[in-house]
């Protein structure tokens, strides 16, 4: 498989409840600037809104609920990740190639 190979990719993260509309935004734009910064391309983004949780995570029993779709160099995901991983709003996240 080549480096420099394009995927495509579905990425669904659960933010805290209690984050505002402003901050909501602009970590969704901070997203989508990773995902372009490391080579890929934005095909959608849907704010599904603040739902229930299937299970309380950290205490806490909703989230707002966000999924990007978008086309990705196989090595650009590291970043993305880590990003998710580290912010301290990102209740769970799941990103998951929808092209195999």
């Amino acid at each position: 498989m080549a480096e420099h190979e394009t995927r495509e990719y579905e990425l669904v993260y659960i933010i805290q409840p209690e984050v505002s509309d402003q901050a909501l935004t602009e970590f969704n734009e901070r997203m989508t600037q990773v995902i372009t910064n490391q080579g890929g391309t934005m095909q959608a983004t849907e704010l599904w809104g603040k739902r229930a949780l299937a299970y309380p995570i950290e205490n806490q029993f909703q989230g707002h609920y966000v999924l990007h779709r978008f086309q990705l160099p196989t090595q650009g995901s590291d970043e993305i990740e880590r990003l998710l991983r580290y912010s301290e709003d990102v209740l769970r996240y799941m990103m998951v190639r929808t092209d195999a």
